[in-house]
């Protein structure tokens, strides 16, 4: 049995209050992924933003972490490489300070590394330098997940000089060889077009697809959502799952809702479950044009409840101006939902089935609006939707990963 030290920045999980902290799709993925692989591979998670005693947290074994062992592991090599990370992209103060705390605290990851035959480092950020580093000093084999791209979309709000790293990443990753996993083979396409652009097109990238998994087995019932919010049963409901911001692109969703006919709006609601704050543009759109009760702002929801919103619904809608791979999607198929999606999402290629989709072929309002109606008026058989979701349940994600580790590490 191999060795896996898997090495976030944080995970989401309701088992802990720290690890309750930080609540995103990232946060949640990461810690699935860790869980089903350490089912194969004897894994252990190295969490930077958190100080905790060693314990076992959703079948996941938590390297331990305390003031005294990051003090204790302090090492120069680390302060070294934090400080040329600082100066090399030109970091705000506040940042600065954050990324060397960040290259300090894996000093313990240092001095731990060589027992493992592999690490894996979830995301592109400080931390994923900081580590790269060690394992090439260590010459220990490693994979870094990326689950998403940040540096080739405006609409995605992170620092320009991070977005310079993450491009700088991607061609280091292939004049040092070593492996980069997607989850979707969209950011796969567009990371390979930058290398070639820059590098040459005859240089083969060491990247690879893995599609993020979902939980497929049905959840008990916990309450009624159209009851609780008052939707008639013969209603259509669409559903949206994600945080409100500009690149879940909600408010494109609403405009779209608005072409609809009369008789379409007047039975059918829209439910945009996710955190959302009054200076939000979906907020004020909604209170401008009096559509509380048709287009409802649910808020976060607890994870074991989506299921009910879901099996509520009768599709989900995903409009992100861009996405890495659109969990929602899969978890509707779970439910035997239709998805409503664009067909430049760049996991499209990954996910699409012709009795589970419906493609909006670009990205207007009212092609997105038509794509809503053909939703109403298609019929769709749940059982063939449910059929593709076992196509990625967790089990098949973490073999995949599994025979990617091999591959590394014979290599």
């Amino acid at each position: 049995m191999k060795k896996i030290l898997t090495v976030t920045g944080y995970i989401t999980s309701q088992s802990h209050p720290k690890l309750q902290l930080i609540q995103t799709g990232f946060g949640y993925m990461v810690r699935d992924i860790t869980q089903y692989v350490s089912k194969i591979d004897e894994t252990d998670l190295f969490i930077a933003s958190v100080l905790l005693p060693s314990a076992t947290i959703d079948d996941i074994r938590i390297v331990s972490r305390s003031r005294l062992k990051f003090l204790f592991n302090l090492k120069l090599s680390s302060f070294y490489d934090g400080l040329r990370f600082i100066f090399k992209y030109n970091l705000p103060l506040k940042a600065r300070i954050k990324t060397l705390y960040t290259f300090a605290c894996t000093g313990q990851v240092s001095s731990i590394v060589s027992k493992y035959d592999l690490v894996h480092i979830h995301g592109c950020t400080p931390l994923t330098a900081a580590v790269i580093n060690i394992c090439k000093r260590k010459n220990v084999p490693l994979l870094i997940t990326l689950h998403g791209l940040n540096s080739f979309e405006d609409s995605i709000k992170v620092h320009h000089s991070l977005k310079q790293y993450e491009r700088d990443f991607l061609l280091d990753s292939v004049k040092g060889n070593y492996s980069i996993s997607f989850i979707s083979s969209g950011n796969k396409n567009v990371a390979e077009k930058y290398v070639h652009d820059v590098l040459g097109k005859n240089l083969s990238c060491p990247f690879f697809v893995i599609s993020n998994g979902c939980d497929i087995a049905l959840k008990q019932k916990v309450f009624d959502v159209r009851d609780k919010y008052g939707i008639d049963q013969n209603d259509f409901v669409y559903l949206c799952v994600g945080n409100i911001s500009e690149n879940k692109n909600q408010l494109q969703v609403a405009r779209a809702w608005s072409l609809l006919s009369e008789d379409e709006k007047i039975h059918s609601k829209i439910l945009f479950v996710g955190r959302y704050s009054q200076s939000d543009a979906i907020f004020e759109y909604i209170k401008d044009n009096h559509l509380e009760s048709r287009l409802i702002l649910c808020g976060m929801q607890p994870k074991n409840m989506l299921g009910d919103y879901y099996s509520a619904s009768d599709a989900t809608i995903l409009a992100s101006k861009t996405e890495g791979f659109g969990l929602s999607i899969i978890e509707g198929f779970v439910y035997g939902k239709p998805n409503i999606t664009f067909a430049d999402l760049p996991a499209v290629v990954d996910l699409y089935n012709e009795d589970a989709m419906i493609l909006s072929p670009n990205r207007s309002d009212m092609s997105l609006s038509q794509a809503m109606t053909k939703a109403i008026t298609i019929h769709f058989d749940p059982k063939k939707i449910r059929l593709h979701s076992k196509l990625f349940s967790f089990e098949e994600m973490a073999i995949k990963y599994d025979e990617l580790f091999n591959k590394i590490i014979q290599r």
